[in-house]
């Protein structure tokens, strides 16, 4: 009888959601791989027949850009149908892309020991260099809106956003005498029919690539009623990794199959009994013919084992990927303890590290999850597994730097047929995976750039000179004044990348051969510390909390997608502008670090 229910369970899983998982299992993969093509002949066609060192994953990135906007100007069907072939590779790799940063921690114990005043030193610049950068980009973006004549904030932009793009109870956002909500998706969806918008709908890559903690926000248009003011609340969270349902969602998908009950054509179909002949004498002892007998209990049985069987398909769907990477890591334990290849054992460990730390609800409270980013959790995690790993099979503590070694040996996608720099024997390790993997996430930035296009050419003047200025000033000042100070000179030239987000961070560093470690290590404490405290800061500086323009470019330029990801629960508008203002300064720091005079003065400047 068990066996027969979870094949039922099964069986009805994949009747329900086969779309979902040939998307997730066999196109994702495949589109992937795709893009990886791509960006492998790109690079060859740049280093070969070009000559220069650019990374591919950027210039396909603007090419993408590009090729949607000239799409949407020629035909919008066409576009849609392009956007929608590639967004089922690029959502993907943004939602992973906290995962794709973690080879740069996990190797962080083989680089060199420093001296405790050289650490204390480099804790100065970057204390002060976030400090002065935050100040400087706020000051420079209001004046700019000044100068240029643009209106910081109009009435009806206000209402507009009041209504559906920032939560109430924020520090952003005016105290009202309701209900506090609890969501931006649920502030959205709670609006008045004459401000349905379908625009809105265009914030899912903005939710992809700030969902630091693994959560997936998707959203429908909010239905209009006739003589209804509110809509009902659409918004979709899917809180795992992968694309599957919540709590919430499963609740809405129970009631909409619970429905289903009631028509004889459905799969689950509930029949009710047939009406019984013979009539039933009531209380008061008549006969009626005209009343059919019912057993009560009997419906009731049946709408019990249809729900229990509705919640398990729901619960499966929402924790297969769980299961799989369980027994994927179950399976990878014998080829780490039989075998010479370490890497899918590492692989595994590092995705089911960071989906337990992402989706596993160790701290409810939202002001202590803040501290507890997955990139840093699920590193620590890691190192845990391995040691203890380590420990079983050797005895000895020093094989674990030696697997260290093993977890990123620089064999990624644009080497793997490079044996002459190589040879045979040196395979690709997981942190080989998760850099090939973040090469398609950086093509997957030019997805919130393409959807927020308007609000550039809107906020164009207001932006791009304090980028331009921020760009100028960080290749010449961190490299300077930290090697005057006493900094060595690799670790002051990884300080350029300081207020990048780190997947362009990375080629923009290595372009100029600074310290890949310093670099890691000071981009995501910038993003931590100006979640925790940007929103604070910014009224110290007596930032207007309406001001979504100034707001955003200061903490997308110093901060990246984590502070995206702040704001994306604070002003939607602000979030946008964020994911904006860090894409054009990380595609600008990578432009300007590929050529080749930039790079020699950089680094003159870094050994003065």
């Amino acid at each position: 009888m068990l066996k027969q229910r979870q094949r039922q369970v099964v069986g009805q899983l994949f009747r329900r959601h086969r779309r979902e998982l040939v998307h997730e299992y066999i196109l994702v993969p495949i589109g992937v791989i795709c893009f990886m093509a791509l960006l492998y002949g790109v690079d060859r066609l740049i280093r070969n027949v070009i000559g220069v060192k650019f990374p591919a994953s950027v210039a396909v990135m603007l090419v993408n850009l590009g090729v949607m906007c000239t799409f949407s100007a020629i035909s919008r069907p066409l576009a849609e149908r392009y956007v929608a072939v590639v967004d089922v590779p690029l959502s993907w790799s943004l939602r992973w892309m906290n995962l794709f940063f973690t080879p740069a921690f996990v190797t962080l114990p083989l680089s060199e020991w420093i001296s405790a005043r050289e650490a204390m030193l480099i804790m100065a610049t970057f204390v002060v260099g976030y400090l002065v950068g935050v100040a400087v980009l706020a000051y420079v973006t209001v004046g700019c809106q000044r100068l240029f004549g643009k209106s910081r904030k109009s009435v009806f932009t206000r209402q507009h956003e009041l209504d559906t793009g920032e939560e109430e109870g924020s520090r952003f956002a005016q105290r009202r005498g309701t209900g506090v909500l609890d969501s931006p998706a649920r502030t959205e969806s709670t609006m008045s029919i004459t401000e349905y918008r379908p625009a809105e709908l265009q914030d899912v890559p903005l939710m992809n690539l700030a969902s630091h903690s693994g959560i997936l926000v998707s959203r429908t248009a909010t239905q209009e009623h006739t003589g209804s003011s509110v809509g009902l609340n659409e918004g979709l969270f899917e809180r795992n990794s992968s694309d599957t349902a919540p709590a919430k969602m499963q609740e809405k998908q129970l009631l909409h199959d619970s429905s289903e009950f009631t028509s004889s054509g459905s799969p689950t179909a509930i029949h009710e009994p047939a009406p019984s002949r013979k009539g039933y004498r009531d209380s008061s002892g008549l006969e009626t013919d005209d009343k059919p007998a019912f057993c009560e209990r009997a419906i009731t049985r049946q709408v019990s084992h249809q729900l229990d069987r509705l919640i398990s398909v729901q619960m499966l769907r929402a924790h297969l990927h769980h299961i799989l990477y369980g027994l994927g890591f179950v399976a990878s334990m014998f080829s780490y303890y039989f075998s010479w290849y370490l890497m899918p054992y590492h692989l595994f460990t590092a995705v089911c590290a960071f989906m337990f730390v992402a989706d596993a609800p160790l701290v409810q409270n939202p002001k202590y999850k803040r501290f507890m980013h997955p990139v840093l959790c699920s590193v620590a995690l890691t190192w845990l597994v391995m040691l203890i790993s380590v420990m079983i099979k050797h005895r000895r503590v020093s094989f674990f730097l030696s697997e260290l070694h093993d977890y990123k040996t620089g064999r990624t996608y644009l080497h793997l047929f490079d044996t002459a720099a190589f040879g045979d024997h040196v395979w690709p390790g997981a942190g080989d995976v998760f850099s090939s993997c973040m090469d398609v996430s950086i093509v997957g930035l030019s997805m919130p750039m393409f959807t927020y296009r308007a609000d550039l050419r809107r906020h164009f003047a207001s932006m791009i000179p304090a980028i331009l200025i921020l760009s100028t000033a960080t290749l010449i000042l961190y490299p300077l004044i930290s090697h005057l100070i006493g900094i060595r000179s690799d670790r002051a030239i990884g300080f350029v990348g300081r207020s990048i987000t780190l997947a362009l961070a990375t080629p923009t560093v290595d372009n100029l051969h600074g310290s890949m470690t310093l670099m890691a290590v000071t981009t995501v404490v910038s993003g931590v510390v100006g979640a925790l405290t940007g929103g604070p800061h910014l009224d110290l500086l007596r930032i207007r909390s309406d001001d979504y323009v100034t707001r955003g470019v200061t903490l997308g330029c110093n901060c990246g997608a984590i502070a995206t990801a702040y704001l994306l629960g604070v002003d939607r508008r602000a979030a946008a502008i964020s994911s904006l203002s860090f894409v054009i300064f990380g595609t600008f720091m990578v432009i300007l670090s590929s050529i080749g005079p930039i790079q020699t003065w950089v680094y003159h400047l870094a050994t003065l």
